[in-house]
């Protein structure tokens, strides 16, 4: 793909020295008729493409649809230039089969206005926030670059279940194209975005590309009861619930509303190495945060899998075929615990700017409309 060059250059200016060569891995939500015309006839397509790009292509079964939505789970990997000439290349797809319908209808006069074209990818919450930046200021950079529209999905849209979030980015393919390099480059610089690289493969080679949705609380006449949780587990484990300077735990509380508290090194266990996590609120947040919590389990085991070769199992809980048996744990009813942690991360909404006449890569950019969420940690 020879315009490759052109959505690459520069970004050392907007996002960092790219040379293409780093490894991105790329989630891409696509309708069901896209995702038959990405196939082909007995995969004909998906391995002409592959061939073409370099990049290797994932898609979800059919039937199997991202949670809460109608769209397959299209997973791209391999090399910043690779996966761009594969998106490039499924828009190409796309439009000439887009032209064969409109002409076989009787419309053989396309118009002479450039199609808007879309795609919409989805991230870690976490990740998004990276790319949305201080106010929204990274993502408006990249739509000045660009000239695309770029939307992230706002939190508000969000549940508490949903670990991921929703990037669109629309306008003319080179634009598009040019935003999406944008977008990847920049993460590709972050030690995060490594580490969600290597989990997404393991898992999309383990369960399927569309992972199944973190469970739902059932309603029932427990679920407004206050309680206490208590789990049991090697030191080791600890560190996937504590995250990065604690910002895994932060999470999970935010998002279940419940109170986590960790028991100290020097409280632990000298014979299993076992560390207590007690869980605080009602029946059904904790219900929400313990799914939580063995979700983070498994990634951390899966990326130790990859890296020793082997299964690590602890004592408290063990990891077989990647499902998680959490061990010893203990309800109990109480209400006098410590009250529920209901910290909301505050989001500043940047919305409805309007950029005009900016100049992107020698091409003015008229009434391109920003709709810019809420930040997010």
């Amino acid at each position: 793909m020879s315009q490759n060059k052109s959505f690459l250059d520069g970004l050392n200016a907007s996002g960092g020295a790219s040379t293409g060569n780093q490894q991105v891995v790329v989630k891409l939500l696509v309708s069901n008729a896209i995702a038959g015309s990405v196939i082909g006839k007995a995969g004909a397509n998906i391995e002409q493409l592959q061939r073409s790009s370099g990049a290797h292509i994932q898609l979800s079964r059919s039937g199997e649809f991202y949670p809460r939505t109608s769209d397959r789970v299209l997973l791209l990997s391999g090399s910043l230039h690779s996966v761009l000439t594969a998106i490039f290349l499924i828009l190409e797809k796309i439009s000439r089969d887009s032209n064969t319908k409109r002409q076989a209808s009787g419309n053989e006069n396309p118009s002479s206005v450039p199609t808007e074209e879309e795609v919409k990818l989805a991230l870690s919450r976490r990740l998004c926030g990276l790319l949305i930046g201080h106010g929204g200021q990274t993502v408006r950079d990249f739509i000045n670059d660009s000239g695309a529209t770029i939307r992230v999905q706002s939190l508000s849209e969000l549940i508490p279940i949903d670990h991921e979030r929703t990037i669109t980015v629309s306008g003319v393919r080179d634009k598009v194209l040019r935003a999406v390099a944008l977008v990847l480059n920049t993460l590709s610089m972050h030690d995060q975005y490594a580490s969600y690289m290597e989990t997404t493969l393991q898992l999309a080679t383990n369960q399927g590309v569309v992972l199944p949705p973190r469970p739902q609380v059932s309603k029932n006449e427990l679920s407004g009861v206050r309680a206490k949780l208590s789990l049991y587990l090697p030191d080791e484990d600890v560190g996937a619930i504590l995250g990065k300077r604690g910002q895994n735990l932060v999470e999970i509380q935010q998002s279940s509303k419940v109170t986590i508290r960790i028991s100290n090194r020097s409280e632990m266990d000298p014979e299993t190495n076992e560390r207590e996590v007690t869980l605080s609120g009602t029946y059904g947040a904790l219900r929400l945060a313990e799914a939580m919590i063995a979700e983070r389990l498994i990634q951390s085991r899966n990326r130790m899998q990859v890296r020793d070769g082997e299964d690590h199992n602890g004592h408290a809980g063990e990891f077989h075929h990647n499902k998680m048996y959490l061990g010893q744990r203990r309800y109990n009813n109480s209400r006098n615990n410590n009250p529920v942690n209901n910290n909301v991360v505050n989001n500043n909404p940047v919305n409805n700017n309007v950029v005009n006449n900016i100049p992107v890569n020698n091409i003015p950019v008229n009434n391109n409309v920003v709709n810019l969420p809420e930040s997010s940690n």
